[in-house]
């Protein structure tokens, strides 16, 4: 019996551990996660006396590159820097979802720490606005990844959305102020 018991625990144990073959560590309340959750929060309060002007500049890389799902739209400090008041001359009533907003849209925000690819924020969820130019309501799912250096800084950004109503708005804009 002693023996039984034995054998049963020892599978039990063995049973119960953890695998070995993780290649990361996802975290959802850490501070890359929280900086990238502020930093949506400061650019949905722009115009407003909450917004900060200065705070995407202190957690992006001089050297910031990335891709962009819209044709023509390159990736860099200061395409990055602008991007805030570049969304909010075309559009207003800017919302996205965050953590915490349980609005039935849903979406993610956390960071991967791989063992031999770096550390990446991801987030994915519905952004919406009104054109300030078409009068277009806009929703629409989008996913964004940011790729942290060692000094904990944003050296690289993926924006993946559908660009057609960013353009139409952009279109519209230049139609209206005569420039191209």
């Amino acid at each position: 019996m002693k023996k039984l018991i034995i054998l049963f625990a020892t599978i039990l144990f063995v049973g119960c551990q953890q695998p070995t073959d993780s290649i990361a560590s996802v975290k959802m309340d850490d501070d890359k996660t929280q900086a990238i959750k502020q930093m949506f929060e400061n650019y949905m309060a722009y115009g407003t006396d909450a917004y900060d002007a200065d705070y995407d500049q202190s957690i992006i890389s001089d050297d910031l590159t990335g891709n962009n799902s819209i044709p023509g739209l390159e990736i860099n400090k200061d395409s990055f820097v602008a991007t805030d008041a570049e969304h909010h001359a075309l559009f207003e009533n800017i919302n996205m979802w965050l953590p915490g907003t349980d609005d039935g849209t849903g979406g993610g925000l956390h960071t991967t720490y791989y063992d031999e690819f770096g550390t990446w924020t991801h987030y994915w969820g519905t952004w919406t606005g009104t054109g300030k130019f078409t009068g277009n309501e806009v929703t629409q799912f989008i996913h964004l990844n940011y790729g942290w250096n060692e000094e904990g800084k944003i050296f690289y950004h993926n924006v993946h959305i559908d660009g057609k109503d960013f353009l139409a708005e952009v279109n519209a804009a230049q139609a209206a102020t005569g420039s191209e």
